[in-house]
């Protein structure tokens, strides 16, 4: 299978789903004035989850037009597809039987939601471990890929929740201390697995320095610089973190517009760190 720019949205829109359904857990109280928050929070990783499915089966061209090749891929548990699809079907499963509860105005058990989370950081794992499974492309590092891609994964899910919050008219109320520094320390961390991406993979030796060095080169100066500094690094990491500063400093007093404009950026910054990874992969004996 060759992957192209399509699965970056896969990838994006799997990863910002789980998170945006753990910080719902995570941030959300219990009872009638959490349940709005709870309901728009989940049912945004549910949609974005199932959204992230089904173009990965587009592009993959296999279970959309050929539903005997999902039968084939469940019974081939060492794959790591395979287990994706698992994931995925038991997430989208807790996460809808979280929605029906909530559209009965009844909370979803505690247990049900920790389970939830739990597959949702899963989902963002594999994420990241299923392009790592190609050893042909020195660039997807088994080392810290799946890693850095849990951490952005986790970054846009922060994202997706507060506008969710925002929607529901709930932000302020709805968002414990923590959140605050969840907005400085998620993009240091992402930044961190970053660089150490590129390090471990400009290290490369033997036969696949070539194919590494060219990948690294591609983000950094060549083709997909623009995307990876501007899109990346500059929307994704400095604007929103800068601005999760200002908003921390101004409390209350912040300007209205300030979170909307964070959350947005992030989500561009976690889209584009995904696509820059997929295209500017260059693979060996290229």
């Amino acid at each position: 299978m060759v992957w192209d720019g399509i699965v970056a949205c896969d990838l994006f829109f799997a990863g910002l789903g789980a998170w945006a359904f753990v910080f719902t857990v995570l941030a959300g109280g219990r009872g009638a004035a959490a349940r709005k928050v709870k309901l728009i929070g989940m049912g945004t990783a549910f949609v974005a989850v199932a959204l992230g499915a089904l173009i990965l089966a587009v592009d993959a061209r296999g279970g959309l037009l050929n539903p005997l090749r999902y039968l084939n891929l469940l019974g081939n548990f060492g794959s790591v597809m395979t287990w994706g699809v698992v994931l995925i079907s038991l997430f989208l499963a807790t996460a809808f039987a979280c929605l029906v509860l909530l559209a009965r105005r009844e909370d979803p058990p505690r247990a049900l939601e920790l389970v939830g989370s739990a597959l949702g950081v899963g989902v963002s794992l594999y994420t990241g471990v299923l392009l790592s499974t190609a050893p042909a492309f020195p660039l997807w590092n088994i080392t810290v890929l799946p890693a850095a891609f849990v951490v952005s994964a986790a970054y846009t899910g922060y994202a997706a929740y507060g506008l969710a919050a925002r929607f529901a008219g709930a932000e302020g109320q709805a968002a414990p201390a923590w959140m605050g520094k969840a907005g400085i320390v998620l993009p240091a961390a992402e930044a961190l697995l970053v660089a150490a991406l590129l390090a471990v993979v400009a290290a490369t030796q033997g036969s696949a320095a070539p194919s590494a060095a060219a990948s690294v080169a591609q983000l950094l100066t060549g083709a997909y610089a623009a995307a990876f500094w501007g899109g990346v690094v500059a929307v994704g990491l400095a604007a929103p973190c800068a601005l999760a500063v200002v908003r921390g400093r101004r409390g209350v007093g912040a300007p209205g517009w300030m979170g909307p404009v964070e959350w947005a950026c992030i989500l561009v910054g976690g889209l584009a760190f995904r696509y820059v990874v997929v295209m500017a992969a260059v693979p060996l004996f290229a």
